[in-house]
């Protein structure tokens, strides 16, 4: 092939790829603009402190509920397309029974796009001796991948309607998996294989 044909098929090769990455990264931009919306309440949980509890947000945009004199810490990665405020009102009477409450914030409202956004928080906190991971959906298959490579900071997993997709079986974790049995998006033949 002469070098004036190879340079014109490079060119629309390159053509192609930009345009398939510009397509791309438009649909991708379309697909994270569609999320589940937290409602009214659930922006008042997030947004001030309660009777004991102090709620704050940090500059990473996490939200963390805060009692007097926290027993455990528990650290929640949000369900796929959910706007994180969602589960302040969960959060909230997480730390009415004491447990400090790290609500974070996903790129995207996607927990995949930020699998160690727990990574450094148990040592925010040296007074708290028992952390715990939780999440929901995708959230909790993203907590289990986190918690699974650290396992040594944490007491437990709490999934919410979710899976791990890590095998914590010789970990020495506590694991809790809550989930509704008229559930129609989890593949409940999944979770029963997994017992």
């Amino acid at each position: 092939m002469k070098p004036k044909k190879k340079r014109k098929l490079w060119k629309k090769l390159l053509v192609i790829l930009a345009a398939v990455i510009l397509v791309s990264g438009i649909g991708f931009g379309i697909y994270v603009q569609d999320y589940y919306r937290a409602n009214d309440l659930a922006l008042e949980a997030a947004a001030q402190s309660q009777q004991d509890i102090t709620v704050t947000t940090s500059s990473e945009g996490r939200i963390i509920f805060a009692p007097e004199n926290p027993r455990a810490g528990l650290i929640f990665y949000p369900g796929g397309k959910v706007q994180y405020e969602a589960y302040a009102p969960l959060m909230e009477a997480c730390a009415k029974e004491g447990i400090l409450c790290v609500l974070l914030r996903m790129p995207g409202n996607l927990a995949v796009l930020d699998i160690n956004a727990a990574k450094g928080i148990p040592e925010e906190y040296p007074d708290i001796e028992n952390w715990y991971m939780a999440g929901h959906s995708l959230g909790g298959s993203m907590a289990a991948s986190y918690i699974s490579s650290h396992e040594e900071e944490f007491k437990g997993l709490i999934l919410l309607a979710a899976y791990s997709t890590a095998d914590l079986k010789e970990t020495g974790l506590k694991v809790l998996s809550l989930y509704g049995s008229e559930d129609g998006v989890l593949k409940m033949d999944f979770i029963e294989d997994l017992n």
